[in-house]
């Protein structure tokens, strides 16, 4: 793939997740009143296959992309609406527009613009300050994991008890999978038991590959807001997925579980934390001081206490993730560039050269010095 090609899909994609955005969050603001805004778990799968399709589709697209002309594209569809009257506009600005993703990509990548030297420098400068950002969460993780002591071990997954964190999370390595419990929570028979459901539960879902993906991707989409939302909408679903899948399997621990939540919570809060997991990894609670239902506890107490979702409509929010999926990889093959001369941009050009002779005629007799009368006079005179 060559690099306009990679380019180009990565504007592709910036432009489907705010896309996505659009969608997304009124589709669910306006299903969170009935019983499949319940479906947490289903909307927890269906973002997470929407957020993928939203970043592979577009170089998927180039990679198959085929080389003769005529592929149907958003150029070609507005170009026939354009020849069709549908559009008041002059054939040279209708044109300009139409090229202008393709001269701004050109000039960006010629890089012969001062504007374009800033874009790469402000591009280049966010990229560094991004994965120095991810590298030293990963050397933090690194170091709580590596100074933790070893407490139980099944398999390639190992449970760790730390002084350095306050929050319970799950993380992973190349080889094995661990599970870091503050030394506090030891002291609380059914915090733990509810902690290590939660957290075996994230790793039963796969969460871990998924936010490890969300971390390695942040740096080359780190100044699209709908990058952050997106993230955000995916970390809170997982975790409230978590809470809903506990709750449907031993329903009469709902009160204990929530208990639960309130007091890890709580400690998180009120101690020094050393490390809190930011990525990459997944945590039992978060630290944000947030107040009462806007919170992100309060929001998952609320999820927790609601309606019970039913079968149908957790696989009704998978179906609808497949076909947004199936929308949104239309629309990046629709958002390829044009790939030749096709008929309706001959005429098109056709029109523009017409379009500028004309004008080149209607200002000729002032260009000459003499206007039209004084030369039909002359000309009679003689």
């Amino acid at each position: 793939m060559a690099v306009e090609d990679i380019l180009n899909a990565w504007i592709d994609a910036n432009i489907l997740l705010l896309v996505l955005v659009a969608v997304w969050l009124p589709m669910r603001r306006a299903f969170a009143r009935g019983r499949f805004g319940q479906a947490l778990m289903g909307q927890a799968r269906a973002m997470e296959w929407i957020f993928i399709a939203v970043i592979v589709a577009p170089f998927v697209a180039r990679l198959v992309s085929a080389p003769e002309a005529g592929h149907l594209n958003f150029s070609d569809i507005l170009l026939a609406q354009y020849l069709n009257g549908n559009v008041e506009m002059s054939a040279s600005r209708f044109e300009s527009l139409l090229g202008l993703r393709t001269e701004m990509t050109d000039a960006f990548l010629l890089q012969r613009v001062p504007w374009t030297q800033g874009v790469l420098a402000l591009l280049l400068l966010g990229l560094v300050l991004s994965v120095a950002r991810l590298c030293l969460a990963a050397l933090k993780l690194r170091r709580v994991l590596k100074n933790a002591h070893p407490w139980r071990r099944f398999g390639r997954l190992e449970l760790l008890i730390s002084d350095e964190t306050s929050v319970p999370f799950s993380t992973c390595g190349l080889r094995r999978r661990f599970v870091v419990l503050p030394a506090a929570t030891l002291a609380h028979g059914r915090d733990l038991h509810f902690t290590l459901s939660h957290e075996f539960q994230h790793l039963r879902q796969l969460d871990l590959l998924h936010e490890f993906a969300a971390e390695a991707l942040r740096p080359f989409f780190f100044w699209n807001p709908a990058f952050h939302l997106c993230s955000r909408q995916m970390r809170e679903l997982r975790e409230m997925a978590c809470d809903q899948a506990m709750a449907l399997r031993r329903p009469d621990e709902l009160g204990g579980y929530c208990r639960s939540l309130i007091r890890a919570c709580g400690r998180a809060r009120a101690e020094r934390t050393i490390f809190a997991p930011l990525g990459p990894a997944v945590g039992f609670v978060e630290t944000r001081r947030d107040t009462a239902l806007n919170s992100q506890l309060g929001r998952r107490i609320v999820a927790l206490t609601g309606h019970t979702p039913s079968p149908a409509g957790q696989q009704i929010w998978k179906a609808i993730g497949l076909l947004l999926c199936l929308l949104l990889a239309v629309g990046a093959v629709l958002m390829r560039s044009p790939t030749g001369w096709s008929h309706d941009r001959i005429m098109l050009s056709t029109i523009v050269n017409l379009e500028r002779l004309g004008q080149r005629n209607a200002s000729q007799p002032q260009a000459s010095g003499v206007p039209a009368s004084n030369a039909e006079t002359l000309s009679s005179n003689d």
